[in-house]
């Protein structure tokens, strides 16, 4: 009997091995057209698992400071359209949704055209090489979609900031449309029938100005580079295998998926983490009150905050008892205390992994609420733009966070919001539970991204996962014929009733005439 236990055992280990090992090693194309930092984190993991794996990898990038692309052979995108974002956090909060979205659409384009334009891409294109895959950023990038078509390579989406409507349009999920928006600054819950009828309109805004605005410069592009192409422009946007979402419903809300759609949230945390540089560690395991970090992220940088929040800052954390990590960058450093630690970089995972960690403020950045989420750390948001809102009031949703204003905020409510964050039991509390939920998954969310990668190659495109609107009808997509059969059964109980007061009253002025 236990000789039979072992043989049935060693079978299933054996067929186990050979579901995780690749049969084959795939030619792969990752397209990542614009420099983002959390971008490179969660990229610099998921490909260095392909590589592990045996798989050939080329890599078109933007990136300025990323390891892996040395790892692999790549070619770097000059920015030949000048396309550097200078960030100025009063002007995005007062952009009306138009000029953002124009603003979006005219980076976007030179981004992709920069792809397009580059020497190196245009004799990758000339050399009749194939790929048996592209992985490449699905938010705005849909004129360099057409490379997959063009190297007849299945398309993966690997999407950073998490899903959208538009995303879900790519791979024919036709969930509600109240749920998240492309731009979620002035979005609302969405509890109340207010809140909802007013996200329905900002969202049929965003749907307007997407298809006006936004999609046909990019189809422009496309149709110039890409002009040779059987397929049409909107048919090869319909053409993703899978999308990997940077996101989780333990911590995000909870969204109807369709097969195309996986979430991988938290794939860029490690499995283990190198150990503390002993001067770090001795700085926070001595900090009797524990430790406050603070990380703005690579487009806010703390160095350059306004002069009155900075110093506003400053204040507040010298009148705390805990002890300070920040990441100051420059050499124009404030005059602190011995009691703040300030560094050009600082190993934030394995920060937020020691106990003696109490609290993150953060920008909000999608990266950063993960880690936070999943080390069990309450959070101080100070979102600026983009998803960095939707971010923090996810955490907030949880009981572990709560959201000021950076550009407004005074003395008294920063060092009221850190004391409570800190001193009230139920933000540690509710942090450890969502940490054990987050972390409660079948598989590493690197392990799934690697699993429905390969799935995508050994099904070659697995087509069967697809659901396809581009040869829907208009009537079919929209559930037309059930609207009209609802108006129509509603226009006869309308006109009976009509009808039944309208000859009453005709009956009632009859008889009153006779009489």
């Amino acid at each position: 009997m236990r000789m039979q236990q072992l043989l049935i055992g060693c079978l299933a280990l054996s067929t186990l091995l050979l579901q995780l090992c690749p049969t084959w090693a795939a030619r792969i194309l990752a397209v990542f057209p614009y420099d983002m930092h959390s971008q490179c984190m969660l990229l610099t993991p998921y490909l260095h698992a392909l590589l592990q794996r045996g798989h050939h990898l080329t890599l078109i990038h933007a990136f300025t400071d990323c390891e892996i692309v040395k790892q692999l052979h790549s070619i770097h995108i000059k920015d030949r359209y000048d396309t550097v974002f200078e960030f100025n956090a009063e002007e995005v909060m007062s952009m009306s949704k138009w000029v953002e979205v124009n603003s979006t659409r005219n980076y976007f384009v030179k981004i992709c055209i920069n792809v397009l334009q580059n020497e190196e891409v245009q004799q990758l294109m000339r050399s009749n090489v194939s790929y048996d895959l592209m992985i490449l950023e699905p938010s705005y990038t849909d004129a360099l979609f057409g490379l997959a078509a063009h190297f007849n390579a299945n398309l993966i989406g690997l999407a950073t900031c998490g899903a959208d409507w538009n995303m879900d349009t790519l791979v024919g999920n036709v969930a509600s449309l109240t749920l998240e928006p492309l731009l979620p600054h002035g979005f609302m819950s969405g509890v109340t029938l207010l809140e909802r009828f007013y996200n329905w309109i900002l969202i049929s805004e965003e749907w307007m100005m997407h298809k006006l605005i936004y999609l046909p410069s990019l189809q422009a592009v496309h149709e110039h580079f890409f002009g040779h192409l059987k397929q049409s422009f909107m048919e090869i946007r319909q053409s993703f295998s899978v999308i990997l979402l940077n996101q989780h419903f333990s911590l995000f809300p909870a969204r109807p998926n369709v097969p195309g759609l996986v979430e991988v949230g938290g794939m860029h945390v490690p499995k283990m983490l190198a150990p503390l540089s002993p001067e770090l560690a001795q700085f926070i395991e001595e900090a009797p009150h524990g430790v406050i970090v603070m990380n703005l992220g690579m487009e806010l940088q703390s160095k350059d905050l306004p002069a009155v929040t900075l110093r506003l800052i400053v204040d507040t954390f010298e009148t705390l008892p805990q002890r300070i990590i920040w990441k100051f960058e420059g050499n124009a450093r404030p005059n602190v205390s011995s009691r703040i630690y300030l560094a050009q970089w600082l190993p934030l995972q394995a920060i937020l992994a020691h106990p003696n960690v109490r609290l993150l403020i953060s920008h909000g950045g999608i990266l950063s609420i993960i880690e936070a989420a999943h080390y069990g750390k309450p959070v101080l948001g100070l979102p600026l733009f983009f998803d960095q809102f939707r971010n923090v009031e996810c955490m907030q949703a949880e009981g572990v966070a709560e959201l000021l204003d950076i550009n407004s905020m005074t003395r008294q409510e920063f060092e009221a919001t850190l004391r409570q964050l800190l001193e009230q039991p139920q933000y540690h509390h509710n942090a450890l539970q969502l940490s054990e939920r987050i972390q409660d998954q079948p598989l590493h969310p690197l392990d799934t991204a690697v699993y429905w990668t390969e799935y995508v190659l050994r099904h070659k495109g697995a087509r069967h996962m697809r659901i396809s609107t581009s040869n829907m009808k208009f009537m079919d997509y929209y559930c037309m014929d059930n609207l009209l059969i609802i108006v129509g059964r509603l226009g006869v109980l309308v006109g009976l009733v009509a009808y039944v007061l309208y000859k009453s009253l005709w009956f009632l002025k009859s008889r009153s005439c006779s009489e």
